[in-house]
């Protein structure tokens, strides 16, 4: 049974796959909207890792989305004005670790949390990071899962992907949280942010539809792309 009263946090990282995060967002709430903490960290030495990943393997696109050269802008402002909390990688896993304790959290939730898992080991450090959710008892939540059996399985919004040419590149359905955040919420314009804490707070919204569809919740992480696929087929829905 679900404890009404748990807290859990939501999390999204900016970074490059093979990199350590530069910027991790995160919040500490319930099920019920209220955020208890939030909390947006810069990392300089991994802006540099990650920029150096990028020239090495010549592909400055990959970086064009990204927040880096607003947080360089940040750090030159007072600390008072600052939209980050620039830090060193040592003193954010103090913090983390001291929130967990400090609201017993034993769930985190993120969009895709395999990346995310991934980044977090890397920046703790795999052997720690294994060991600090060992302690916890940590389990990590894909919000992408909790949506996808409660709001995305249906007619309704596979027409919406094929509408509006919210496709993957194989052509099936997307389950990118811009775009389900913006079938959720009717707003055709609304742009993801591509910065930590600004995507966890839209993502947080997306969990929170979830829960509040008295539906039976999975929060496994899955092949969201198949599973949509296999509901097409099932239903004879195709872009054409």
């Amino acid at each position: 049974m679900t404890n009404r009263r748990e807290k859990f946090i939501v999390l999204d990282v900016e970074g490059m796959q093979t990199c350590r995060p530069y910027n991790v967002g995160f919040i500490v709430a319930d099920r019920y909207g209220t955020i208890y903490e939030k909390h947006s960290f810069a990392f300089p030495a991994a802006i540099w890792e990650n920029l150096q990943n990028c020239f090495i393997n010549q592909d400055a696109q990959a970086m064009t989305h990204r927040n880096i050269e607003e947080i360089l802008q940040d750090m030159d402002k007072p600390e008072k004005d600052r939209k980050y909390t620039i830090s060193t990688i040592y003193d954010f896993c103090v913090l983390f670790v001291r929130i967990l304790k400090k609201y017993r959290i034993h769930r985190l939730f993120a969009f895709n949390v395999t990346f995310d898992k991934g980044a977090m080991a890397r920046l703790f450090g795999k052997n720690f990071f294994r060991k600090m959710c060992e302690y916890f008892d940590l389990i990590f939540c894909d919000i992408i899962s909790g949506i996808l059996y409660t709001k995305l399985l249906t007619k309704k919004y596979i027409n919406y992907c094929f509408t509006y040419g919210y496709l993957t590149p194989k052509g099936f359905p997307s389950y990118k949280a811009e775009v389900v955040y913006r079938y959720l919420t009717d707003n055709e314009n609304f742009t993801e942010a591509h910065t930590g804490l600004e995507d966890v707070l839209i993502e947080y919204q997306i969990l929170l539809t979830s829960f509040k569809a008295h539906k039976p919740l999975n929060f496994e992480p899955c092949q969201a792309w198949r599973i949509l696929r296999d509901f097409c087929e099932q239903n004879n829905l195709s872009a054409a």
